[in-house]
């Protein structure tokens, strides 16, 4: 069960440990069980995830299994075993009616292989291992080699329909849709008969052979017949078939109870005036009973193509989880054979596709440069001994949007790097700014094959030289490198918590100090490990004014990343697009929005913010010092205001680019002098 929180993704969850695995069927005998709720895995690494269950559960999780409750262990068990495996499973446990429980294995037992070798066993019920062989020889032959099988003679004569060839006649006129002699005179001049065409992007479950239909090659029909027959049910087989000719009956030596066949049977040759392949005569009558096993007329390669989006996007899906779904989407009984042929098919037309793909990548990047001067583009590869060349780094740096950086935005951009979840793997790194309105808006971003310092040093020293902030002097940077701290913070309790983000919230050192050692009092031992990160990262008492910033987490990445995860599913260049097509759609409409507020100089962001504060600062008393100079106080706590320098003592003002409440107190106590003096003068 998940429930959703506006900071992250809560689920429930059960986990099983102190417990063992036993097969045959595979199942978990436990002793204790927990049952969590509302916990953001979302916030999680894979690494972190470990260690908190390691606490939750006191003991060790080296392995650690997940299934859905939906399914059996044998069928739907899998392993955690990377941060791609552990944004998997958050990814695929986040919908309303998701169910699923954890499994922590402390026996190091192949529990994978005992799932396999339980659904092979389940598939053996089914079909043998002959069977398989035939399958994929019958694929072979079906599919790759038909001018190699041996041609038959002419089909032998049958009651059935078949063309008439003379124009005019009452069946090609119903065919082609024309209107009868009585409807409309014929001028002597023959009628041309219009067959239907196959439409190859027709839904596969509502293909179905038309008599006169007219195709491309046999291959093309034998795909269409597939379709018709896995959604009816349709035991079809092929009695004849090579490239010029294809006769296709129904339920091969079965007969019902009135020793009778199914009667359907289909003919196709090749038109003499012609090159399409067309049903010459169609007897489309059952009265066979529904099948579930098809045999050879669904392929492996049938499978895969079904099956290739989802391959794509989930590389790890095992043999037993396609034959489960093969079964569950079109009701239906595939061999292991078939579908571990079908899932290496899949590999191997993903790869070769794939490797075209990368092969733009060159041609994509200069199209980049040619349809936007200025831009940066970089793209770094790794040649091997062997003189092969494998992708390493992309990374895009848009002018347009480079230039709209420098003119209207805080000198603050936020780091960070996501996973690609799709089957090309890698991480794509991002640097968000800040707009004047206090948006997010994205500035550069990379792929990257693997992340690490060198790539992070190559994607900063780029960045840099793009918004021209030469060795980074005055240019704020702000990651996610103390997120397990937000997270050991969380599991310390409220009142920990509490005095935690005031600590960070402080914008003085006499106020940080003040709350870090209350902390000191309470966890002596988190105070110390809050110390050894180095509270200039963390709080804002340290941090340099003039930013015009007072965030102090990495919100602004967190949700690009959230914008374009469907996006990290794609392969590279589609990805890039995705993003690049976002990113200059938000700064049109970014731009149409801002033009409507004509000469508004604070924008709707930062008006909410001092709606806020104003009605506050009634609670401060404001004293006059000096021009435009005042002391704000309230109990034991005073600060200066200078309105003409722009600056408090609380450094809020000089941190955030607008008055805090002390400023906006003495603002408004100027305001009334000034009134006062007018009306006196």
């Amino acid at each position: 069960m998940v429930s959703q929180s506006p900071t992250g993704m809560y689920l429930t969850i059960d986990v099983h440990y102190s417990g063992v695995f036993a097969q045959n069927p595979l199942k978990y005998l436990d002793l204790e069980k927990i049952t969590v709720r509302d916990v953001d895995f979302g916030g999680f690494s894979y690494k972190e995830f470990l260690l908190w269950l390691r606490n939750l559960t006191n003991g060790s999780c080296d392995n650690v299994y997940y299934c859905s409750r939906k399914e059996t262990l044998g069928e739907g068990i899998i392993r955690i075993d990377s941060d791609a495996d552990y944004w998997e499973f958050v990814e695929a446990t986040y919908t309303p009616e998701a169910e699923l429980d954890v499994y922590i294995d402390q026996q190091n037992d192949p529990i994978l292989d005992w799932a396999e070798n339980e659904v092979l066993s389940n598939g053996n019920r089914y079909d043998s291992e002959e069977e398989d062989e035939n399958v994929e020889e019958d694929d072979s032959e079906e599919d790759d080699n038909l001018d190699g099988i041996m041609a038959y003679e002419h089909e032998e004569d049958e009651e059935v329909h078949t063309f008439n060839k003379t124009v005019g006649g009452d069946f090609l006129n119903k065919l082609s849709g024309k209107l009868s002699d009585d409807d409309e005179p014929n001028d002597g001049k023959d009628e041309k008969v219009v067959f239907p065409i196959h439409d190859e992007n027709q839904a596969w479950d509502k293909m179905m052979p038309i008599l006169g239909m007219k195709f491309a090659n046999p291959m093309q029909l034998k795909l269409c017949l597939t379709n018709y027959a896995v959604k009816n049910g349709y035991d079809l087989w092929y009695e004849k078939s090579d490239h010029n000719r294809l006769l296709v009956k129904c339920c091969k030596g079965k007969k019902n109870k009135n020793n009778k066949g199914c009667p359907f049977r289909l003919w196709a040759t090749w038109m003499s005036n012609e090159r399409s392949f067309q049903i010459k005569s169609l007897i489309d009558n059952h009265n066979c009973s529904r099948v579930f096993k098809f045999g050879s007329i669904v392929t492996y390669k049938w499978i895969g193509n079904h099956f290739m989006n989802q391959i794509l996007q989930k590389p790890k899906m095992s043999v037993r989880k396609l034959k489960a779904k093969v079964s569950k989407t079109f009701n239906l009984i595939a061999s292991v054979g078939q579908c571990r042929n079908a899932r290496r098919y899949a590999f191997k037309e993903i790869e070769g596709t794939l490797k075209e793909h990368y092969a733009k990548t060159w041609s994509y990047g200069e199209e980049l440069r040619r349809t936007n001067p200025g831009s940066t583009v970089k793209m770094d590869v790794d040649a091997m001994p062997d003189g092969a060349t494998y992708f390493s780094k992309f990374y895009v740096c848009l002018k347009g949007v480079k230039d709209g950086w420098i003119k209207g935005c805080r000198r603050v951009i936020g780091l960070d790097g996501c996973f690609l979840k799709g089957v090309c793997r890698g991480q794509l790194l991002a640097a968000v700014g800040r707009d004047a309105n206090n948006h997010i808006y994205p500035v550069v971003w990379a792929v990257v094959a693997v992340e690490s310092k060198e790539t992070w040093k190559w994607f900063v020293d780029l960045l840099l030289d793009d918004i021209g902030m030469g060795n980074g002097h005055g240019l704020t940077l702000i990651s996610d490198q103390h997120k397990g701290l937000l997270e050991a913070v969380k599991e310390r309790g409220q009142q920990f918590s509490t005095l935690f983000w005031r600590a960070v919230a402080s914008t003085t050192q006499a106020k940080f100090e003040q709350h870090i050692n209350e902390i000191k009092k309470i966890k002596p031992l988190a105070y110390d490990h809050l110390m050894e990160k180095d509270p200039k990262t963390w709080s804002k008492a340290f941090f340099q004014t003039d930013r015009a910033c007072d965030a102090y987490e990495n919100g602004v990445s967190e949700s690009f990343n959230s914008i374009i995860a469907a996006a990290r599913k794609r392969p590279l260049i589609t990805m890039l697009e995705e993003i690049r097509i976002y990113v200059m759609e938000r700064l049109c409409i970014q731009k149409s929005k801002g033009s409507s507020w004509g000469d508004l100089n604070i924008y709707p962001t930062i008006r909410l913010k001092l709606s806020k504060i104003k009605t506050l600062q009634r609670f401060w008393r404001v004293v006059p010092s000096g021009y435009q100079q005042f002391e704000v106080r309230l109990l034991q706590d005073a600060y200066a205001v200078d309105l003409g320098k722009k600056t408090c003592g609380c450094r809020g003002w000089q941190l955030t680019g607008y008055p805090c409440v002390h400023a906006y107190a003495a603002i408004q106590t100027s305001i009334g002098i000034q009134r006062t003096m007018y009306h006196r003068g």
